[in-house]
């Protein structure tokens, strides 16, 4: 009695089918393709250089969507974090301000 749920093995077909080596299970292969010179290769972010005022605008959409509804202080908390862990020193009233316009006061 033959299981019908089960795959059948794979064996090396000599009649021109698919053998086993053509399946390799989402191994990577070592022969990675060289990328043409008008091939994109890397991540478009990393071509694309932003500048603080753009980085400060991204950091106050967050922020309003995560925690607009809390406390003037909470959203300047977060503010401060978000601005310390994207690489920008902005002074207490710059911080105090975004988080008066965050909280829509």
């Amino acid at each position: 009695m033959t299981d019908a749920t089960r795959a059948p093995e794979p064996t090396d077909a000599s009649d021109g089918g698919a053998g086993a080596a053509d399946s390799v299970g989402g191994a990577v292969h070592a022969d990675r393709k060289i990328a043409r010179p008008d091939e994109q290769s890397e991540p478009a972010m990393d071509t694309h250089p932003t500048d603080d005022e753009a980085r400060i605008a991204g950091v106050v959409v967050q922020t309003r969507a995560d925690v607009g509804d809390k406390s003037q202080e909470r959203i300047a908390d977060v503010l401060r974090q978000r601005f310390a862990d994207v690489g920008l020193d902005l002074g207490d009233d710059r911080i105090r301000a975004l988080a008066a316009e965050v909280a829509g006061a």
